[in-house]
């Protein structure tokens, strides 16, 4: 778990703008005695969210529809149950190559 300040510090952003993106809902910390904590999921997930707006590949108001497509993220209940095949209408997960969220997907040879 990282606090608060380490995430601006490897993020290199200010707390102000940080604050901005979990009042979006793009970011849900946890909280341990009143204090915000990170995980490296949320972490990964900043870096993630950084690059987009850094990179002007997207902007702060359009971003949740971008995320959508990442839908571990929605809930934050990604679970690793590997499938046959993916369940109808999974769509990829962001973090492991050919799986399904919460679904791996297995090519039949």
């Amino acid at each position: 778990m990282y606090p608060i300040g380490m995430v601006i510090q490897v993020l290199d952003i200010s707390p102000h703008r940080l604050r901005r993106w979990e009042r979006k809902g793009l970011v849900v910390p946890m909280r341990k005695n009143g204090r915000r904590c990170y995980s490296e999921l949320d972490l990964q997930r900043l870096m993630f969210i950084k690059r987009l707006l850094d990179g002007k590949h997207c902007r702060l108001a359009n971003l949740p529809n971008y995320l959508a497509f990442y839908p571990c993220w929605q809930d934050g209940k990604c679970i690793s149950t590997p499938l046959e095949e993916p369940k109808e209408g999974a769509r990829p997960c962001w973090q492991k190559k050919n799986w399904y969220c919460g679904y791996q997907f297995h090519r039949k040879v």
